[in-house]
């Protein structure tokens, strides 16, 4: 028996002795990773917990990667037909990671503990090497002798070409995915369909970040990511770049999380590209496209720091005729986010930008902001708010069938202009607050984008969840072109808020994916009865002598936990006070209170008004309350002005109560405090 084998069965009967102590135990983990169960994947084989998917292509090679919930011989067969896989992958080219958190077992060479990946959890990342450029193979996936995946064709893979190929390829592009709901399936379906009509496959995928919400934990990335894409991963690469939900769990810093434990991303150049030596940012050669993905969430980001040194080093080099790069955080953007406000956006504009636009870059893909939007072809905008004179090339609507497509000169220039999308509508709730002076096309619907180039033209569209086109354009590189900045571009029409049916605008939702800054029904402190010192709102007032209550507040109500059974007849205004912690604030995109109230408040963050209702002046001086009934129902109030105000670290979120009268039969104030990064 191969010695390394050997000694990998006896460590796994050890690991997992413990795991399978009983069928109750065993049941119950499966239950709690929330779809792990070797049940869901009987289609393929009951053993697997992640289905094989493909990863990290080159020319030559190519990674098969699977789980399953024990320990198993694994054998990977493939050939370049389905009847003949004659060929085998060594066991020495298998690498064996483990979800076994007994950090005092000591692992055998080549063998690494996940980051928090299920205890009964066997991941294999098998490297098929030595393999023919462009050209299809077929697998299968063993357990020594005995074959877990199906005879089926699906099971294949397509080599790269070798860089500098002229051949035609095509990938999809998709953002803000991973919630693991209806409108994420339908994009994937969508895409399916348009593809088959066409009989033109995906050659790879590009996912933007965001592809496991709420915070990148295992779990999340199979049920919101492997098992949504299942029947696609198995025979397309994806290639990702890490979002900020990822990097709730995840650091590029060092290369540990769930998204390093899911990908395998090319370090030494094995794809094409100059080696950055992390998983955090790398580039790929296809055909005649370099394609280069940066992190833009947790890493530096000025051009001194190490990203920013490689990626001008790995332009440099570049032979290929184009240059598409992609990230998490967009250069410009006022969907449900705002790229005129937020730290990463606008160093990535200003930091970044610069050098992929002298390297000659041809197109930027982004996410994060959920939403669909598409520049015009620009150059040169870095200014902080973004502005649109002099920066826009070309100021036309790049589609082919109007007003024709983009031009640039053949090969790679300097300055040449650029097109960015934000295709941050893959699955999660979509939001708009504006417009950049930049974008030519704006659609707040759910969809992704597939990208063609052919020779000297790269050609894009957008479909929304039917599959139908909702955005066209194309950019061809010919000949000389001598670009010429625009004074006064065609600028897209002031976005207006839509309106409800009763000709107002309707009142502002939750973000669907958000974190806790304070949760719901916490202690508060809290005083009532009598009226605070008039510095009572700020972070250093000292508030230990108050009284300490859960939320809710009030009486006559069924969800008050803190009952003021004195406040009829007595007084008509309660103070609270709850101090959070936020690590990054100016990584917050927006911070919300959520609040059933009756009748009216008022509310401060470090001691500035950040929401009002119902209720003019404040404190005792308090006047024209209007009463208001809870109604059971919690409503949204987006904090005014927060960046001015939020701080790193500390920060005290301050409320009054008011209820209208002393009279009054009833009274309730219910906060807490929700935020989205």
């Amino acid at each position: 028996m191969n010695p390394k084998l050997s000694v990998f069965l006896v460590l796994a009967a050890l690991l997992v002795v413990p795991v399978f102590a009983s069928q109750h135990e065993r049941e119950g983990q499966e239950n709690e990773n929330h779809g792990h169960s070797r049940h869901q994947h009987s289609s393929i084989s009951s053993n697997f917990l992640r289905a094989p998917y493909i990863q990290a292509a080159t020319p030559n090679s190519i990674y098969v990667v699977w789980r399953s919930e024990t320990p198993i011989i694994p054998v990977v067969r493939y050939g370049t037909s389905v009847e003949k896989l004659d060929q085998v992958v060594p066991l020495e080219a298998v690498t064996i990671a483990t979800g076994s958190t007994n950090k005092a077992q000591k692992l055998p060479p080549g063998m690494r503990r996940m980051h928090s990946a299920p205890a009964s959890c066997w991941q294999y990342e098998a490297l098929i090497s030595g393999l023919e450029p462009d050209s299809v193979y077929y697998y299968a996936v063993c357990d020594g002798d005995t074959r877990l995946t199906p005879d089926d064709s699906t099971f294949r893979f397509r080599t790269q070409p070798v860089p500098g190929t002229d051949r035609p390829f095509r990938f999809w592009v998709v953002g803000d995915s991973g919630t693991g709901r209806t409108n994420q399936l339908s994009v994937h379906t969508a895409m399916l369909g348009y593809t088959a009509k066409q009989n033109r496959p995906l050659d790879f995928y590009v996912h933007v970040g965001d592809m496991a919400y709420t915070r990148g934990r295992d779990v999340e990335f199979q049920s919101r990511f492997f098992e949504m894409y299942e029947s696609t991963l198995r025979n397309v690469v994806c290639w990702p770049a890490m979002g900020n939900h990822e990097g709730i769990t995840s650091r590029g810093t060092n290369g540990i999380g769930p998204y390093y434990d899911a990908y395998v991303m090319p370090t030494k150049g094995e794809s094409g590209g100059l080696a950055s030596g992390t998983e955090a940012y790398y580039s790929f050669d296809y055909g005649r496209a370099h394609f280069i993905c940066l992190n833009s969430h947790d890493l530096d980001r000025k051009p001194t720091g190490a990203m920013a040194r490689w990626l001008k080093a790995d332009m440099e080099q570049t032979k290929m005729d184009w240059i598409i790069a992609f990230f998490h955080h967009p250069c410009y953007t006022k969907g449900s986010h705002d790229s005129d406000r937020e730290k990463q956006m606008v160093e990535m504009r200003t930091h970044i930008l610069p050098i992929l636009e002298s390297g000659g870059t041809d197109l930027i893909l982004t996410g994060h902001s959920h939403i669909y939007e598409r520049s015009m072809l620009i150059d040169g905008a870095y200014a902080t708010p973004t502005i649109a004179e002099n920066c826009v090339l070309d100021d036309r609507d790049g589609d082919p069938d109007k007003d024709g497509p983009y031009q640039k000169s053949a090969g790679i220039h300097p300055n040449e202009g650029l097109v960015h999308i934000v295709a941050g509508h893959g699955g999660t709730t979509l939001r708009r607050k504006g417009t950049v002076p930049l974008v030519r096309k704006v659609v707040v619907k759910h969809g992704s984008v597939l990208v063609d180039i052919k020779g000297d033209t790269l050609d894009a569209v957008m479909l929304n969840i039917f599959g139908e086109v909702e955005d066209h354009f194309a950019i061809i590189k010919h000949s000389v072109v001598n670009p010429r900045r625009i004074t006064y571009p065609w600028q897209p029409p002031a976005y207006k808020p839509p309106k409800g049916p009763d000709g107002k605008e309707p009142p502002p939702e939750p973000p669907e994916d958000f974190e806790y800054a304070i949760n719901r029904n916490a202690e508060w402190r809290y005083l009532a009865g009598s009226h605070p010192e008039t510095n009572w709102t700020r972070a250093d007032f000292n508030d230990s002598e108050w009284k300490v209550g859960t939320a809710g507040f009030g009486y006559d109500y069924k969800e008050p936990r803190t009952i003021l059974n004195d406040m009829q007849g007595n007084y008509s205004v309660i103070y609270l006070r709850h101090e959070f912690n936020i690590e990054q604030a100016d990584s917050i995109a927006e911070i919300g209170l959520m609040i059933s109230y009756d009748d009216a408040f008022i509310a401060y963050l470090n001691g500035k008004e950040v929401a009002r209702a119902n209720v003019e002046k404040s404190g005792r001086k308090a006047e024209k309350i209007k009463g208001r009934d809870a109604n059971g129902k919690f409503s949204y109030f987006p904090l005014k002005d927060y960046e001015k105000y939020l701080r790193d670290g500390r920060n005290v979120l301050s409320i009054e109560g008011h209820n209208a009268s002393l009279e009054s039969h009833d009274f309730l104030i219910d906060p807490y405090l929700i935020y989205e990064d």
